[in-house]
């Protein structure tokens, strides 16, 4: 009888999980720059992306930052539920069935987006050093642009929302103004539950969320929306930044 340590068995999932991720990656690459809209049978790829992200992240958190993550994205997730049927706090939007199975009008694999999106502030926050109330400030307007690098794609060529542009207010590539005040607001909310975690191992659970915005920034240049790659950009500066400034301590200590 074989024996196999449980040790190997993770890490051969997790290493099937990045080689996924990246194909996945790779593959929405080529398919936004040599293809006007997604080839046929590719519907899964999206959520499919979201879901591996968001379970690489949780397998480098321990107990405290995976609940922590699973409540925000949670949060985040009612909020959509309630920006959906009433228009607040985001504006008003619907979404498509890009991104896979759906409760009332909402998909599930934006439990995995907030989860990605809050663990790579989390990640960047703690690698800053930055204390609970400097947390509290920073990750608010750190998702805020975030989503000006997501928007454009996520309502341009990946096609996965929709917004209800009717009025003057929508200045940001169709996006609606309080969209962005919406995501503050419900930022700084589902920051709460993982204020102050530290992940087991910052790098690997860092790097997910790094990827998924440099997809997004690449998608951005490829489709001429300069603020939406310089927003991805400079989030990501200020990640390597504090993943910079974090080695040099340890290095140094």
């Amino acid at each position: 009888m074989i024996m196999i340590k449980t040790g190997h068995l993770r890490s051969a999932f997790s290493y099937s999980l990045w080689v996924l991720l990246l194909i996945l990656l790779v593959g929405g690459i080529a398919s936004t720059g040599f293809f006007e809209k997604p080839p046929a049978g590719t519907d899964w790829a999206a959520p499919t992306m979201l879901a591996v992200s968001a379970l690489l992240v949780l397998m480098y958190f321990g107990l405290r930052g995976v609940v922590g993550l699973i409540v925000g994205g949670l949060i985040g997730f009612g909020a959509e539920l309630i920006g959906v049927s009433t228009g607040f706090p985001f504006g008003g939007y619907e979404y498509t069935n890009v991104l896979g199975w759906s409760i009332l009008k909402v998909p599930i694999a934006l439990i995995a987006a907030w989860i990605l999106v809050i663990s790579f502030t989390a990640c960047t926050a703690s690698m800053l050093k930055l204390r609970f109330r400097a947390s509290m400030v920073f990750a608010p307007f750190f998702l805020v642009i975030i989503d000006l690098c997501l928007e454009p794609v996520a309502t341009g060529s990946l096609n996965a929302w929709s917004w209800h542009s009717s009025a003057i207010e929508y200045a940001y590539y169709g996006v609606p103004l309080t969209n962005f005040v919406g995501w503050f607001l419900v930022g700084f909310l589902a920051f709460l539950p993982v204020v102050g975690t530290v992940p087991r191992q910052t790098f690997f659970a860092f790097l997910p969320g790094a990827l998924v915005i440099a997809f997004f920034v690449v998608v951005n240049l490829l489709e001429r929306h300069t603020f939406g790659a310089l927003a991805g950009f400079t989030v990501l500066v200020i990640g390597v930044y504090g993943l910079l400034r974090r080695n040099r301590n340890i290095l140094s200590g």
